[in-house]
């Protein structure tokens, strides 16, 4: 190797030597902030409820990890609500390591009377030179005790019985359930508003509802008229006989914006009256040659989203029954025995759409309609 080569070569490691002095090695933070409700416990969570009905105490927590490639010495965390919480904090936070708050002997606790929203700074030094910093948030809302819900819409019927008279108005289901998702023990009061009507309470009482929900039918027609479609909510119904504010007694369904103040939160439900259900019509019911069957051809909405459900029943004294769900017309409702010849059965179909889960984010509105018919197993 000559002289020139040598050189070169040792130019070389200079140079390296010097870039290496230049780019030490890499720093970074991961900061997580979690917030929580018992001391002394770092949470997991960056987000929770607490009760709106009392201020309460909540206790936040950060861990910083080291994702860097060296050691950091000093640490500084400042954020919104406690403003500087460590400053030269002086802790050997090794490459892959972590150290929370709560390890580090510092309580962070704070009364919540208001949503919060909190970001914190935590930044690594080396002397006075800071090697990486990093930003993590937390929000805190309150919120009433009780999660409320409500769904209202419209319910309506028809028949080509004399007995049985055509039916129509509005129908909300309500549920109220603890933030565990159980259904609360104790009854309470809610103000609804509706369309045409005068404001009125309805004591909502845990032990007539299934689940935390029950259906009220909010109109004039008579308690026996109540249509079976409601059992397709499978809650328990109830009839609400309120005042109309012009004083008029009909049966029909209003639409418009549906008021529910319950204690600590008010819901606003919307009917369209225009877009319910149309009322389904049997237009035949034909028993088939064994009359253990009978077919039943009916009108359908336009509305794909309507669900159907047939059920067909003898009126004789062994009233033989049969029902078909999820259908489309025509369908064959197979019965659970024969009528006798010249025997009288009913038909009906319900329909219905929307508006069984009203602890949805936006619930949608719920129509359910039903026709009944009549017919008679022709004598051969």
């Amino acid at each position: 190797m000559n002289a020139k080569s040598i050189w070169l070569l040792l130019a070389g490691t200079l140079l390296l030597s010097a870039c290496s002095l230049l780019s030490p090695p890499v720093g970074g933070l991961s900061l997580e902030a979690t917030v929580g409700t018992e001391a002394d416990v770092c949470a997991d969570t960056p987000e929770i409820n607490v009760f709106s009905d009392a201020p309460t105490t909540v206790y936040y927590c950060y861990t910083i990890t080291n994702t860097g490639e060296v050691s950091v010495p000093l640490h500084d965390l400042s954020d919104d609500l406690f403003g500087v919480i460590l400053s030269g904090f002086a802790y050997d936070l090794a490459p892959g390591a972590s150290v929370d708050t709560v390890t580090a002997g510092v309580e962070l606790a704070y009364e919540i009377t208001e949503e919060t929203v909190n970001t914190a700074t935590w930044e690594g030094f080396s002397g006075p030179r800071r090697m990486a910093s990093a930003e993590a948030s937390t929000t805190v809302t309150p919120v009433p005790p009780l999660q409320y819900g409500a769904v209202a819409g419209t319910v309506m019927g028809g028949s080509n019985l004399t007995t049985i008279g055509a039916f129509s108005g509005n129908v909300v289901l309500l549920g109220v359930l603890d933030l565990a998702g159980d259904p609360i023990a104790e009854t309470l009061d809610v103000t609804i508003t509706a369309p045409g009507f005068a404001p009125f309470v309805y004591t909502y009482d845990p032990a007539e509802t299934l689940d935390g929900v029950v259906a009220l039918i909010l109109d004039d027609f008579e308690v026996s008229l109540t249509p079976a479609a409601l059992a397709a909510l499978g809650v328990p119904t109830e009839f609400v006989q309120v005042e109309r504010l012009d004083g008029v007694a009909r049966a029909d369904a209003v639409g418009g914006d549906f008021v529910f103040a319950f204690p600590g939160e008010t819901l606003v439900r919307t009917v369209d009256v225009a877009a319910a259900i149309a009322l389904p019509e049997v237009t035949a019911a034909t028993p088939d040659a064994e009359a253990d069957a009978i077919e039943v051809t009916f009108t359908e909405d336009a509305d794909a989203s309507v669900v159907y459900a047939i059920e067909a029943y003898g009126l004789g004294s062994n009233a033989y029954v049969g029902a078909a769900d999820g259908v489309t017309s025509p369908v064959t409702v197979a019965l659970d025995g024969a009528l006798e010849p010249g025997e009288s059965f009913m038909v009906d179909v319900t329909a219905s759409r929307g508006g069984d889960d009203v602890f949805a984010d936006d619930p949608a509105q719920v129509d359910l309609a039903q026709y009944y018919f009549v017919g008679a197993v022709e004598v051969p």
